[in-house]
């Protein structure tokens, strides 16, 4: 079981930069593309693969010199083997980097800090790619930022079980970066307004119909909380934010809205069955009550 366990920590962080590679080409849809994936994008990728890797190492109780052996080693390798960039290896570095430093910096915090900072990042990654569409054979265009931000919902509510002070909290993390990364890298500043009033409209709409519903499973509260917040960010994001652009015709966004929601329903459920289940036994944040 230890060597799976090993195998699974080298397998996420191939992951963290394969991830790079992917998204470099996935931004290259967007309407200004990028030459090169900037840094803090690169860092970002492995800051959003800390939280299996965190997850993973405690319940397997992986000693923190194999942890950072296992990043180096596979990091090289595929870096010499695949010839990707040098500063790729710093995703995989940076994912090993936030899941030792966090628990040794915040031990009793360190759980709902690794959520929180997986939720931070894919509302930036999401920022960074709000401009690339990938048509789909047939109908629709899907976001690439859809992508990450489908991961976003569920990440919510997951940070709903340390209280509603730490979702205002990771909130305000949230909109201090996308700012600041709109800023840096050029992000037109409306995108980023616009993407924070979805947001607002819609964790209103998930924090009640959750705390509803506490008395119900973990996917039973996601789910339903899911089927209302996701279609409210989606239509309020993509309405206000492409409303007269000349792309944006009115069928491209009745394709856009319906594969967004679409993916990002499924990519929620994804989270809240697959992740958590693995890399938390028994996992349910409603009784993990330790920030207010």
């Amino acid at each position: 079981m230890r060597y799976l366990s090993l195998i699974t920590y080298g397998l996420f962080i191939l992951a963290a930069q394969a991830g790079c590679v992917l998204l470099f080409r996935l931004s290259q849809f967007g309407q200004n593309p990028h030459p090169e994936l900037p840094l803090p994008v690169i860092v970002m990728l492995g800051v959003l693969l800390a939280s299996p890797l965190f997850h993973l190492r405690q319940q397997r109780n992986l000693p923190a010199g194999l942890a950072w052996s296992i990043g180096l080693v596979v990091s090289l390798a595929l870096y010499l083997l695949a010839g990707t960039p040098p500063e790729y290896l710093l995703a995989p570095l940076a994912a090993v980097a936030w899941s030792e430093l966090l628990p040794l910096l915040f031990k009793r915090h360190a759980p709902m800090l690794i959520a929180m900072s997986v939720y931070v990042v894919c509302t930036l990654l999401a920022t960074f790619t709000f401009d690339s569409f990938l048509p789909l054979p047939g109908y629709g265009l899907i976001s690439v930022g859809t992508l990450f931000f489908g991961i976003t919902f569920t990440q919510r509510d997951r940070v709903h079980g340390y209280g509603r002070k730490a979702v205002y909290l990771m909130l305000l993390f949230a909109a201090t970066a996308n700012v600041v990364m709109a800023l840096t890298l050029g992000v037109p500043i409306r995108y980023v307004a616009v993407g924070f009033l979805a947001i607002m409209l819609s964790i209103t709409a998930d924090t009640e119909i959750y705390q509803r519903h506490l008395h119900r499973s973990w996917l039973g509260r996601v789910a339903r909380s899911n089927a209302v917040s996701v279609p409210v960010d989606t239509i309020v994001f993509t309405t206000l934010a492409f409303a007269g652009k000349p792309f944006a015709t009115l069928p491209w966004m009745v394709e856009v809205i319906v594969t967004d929601i679409a993916l990002k329903l499924i990519i929620g459920f994804l989270t809240a069955f697959g992740l958590l289940a693995i890399f938390s036994k028994r996992y349910d944040p409603s009784r993990v009550l330790t920030f207010r």
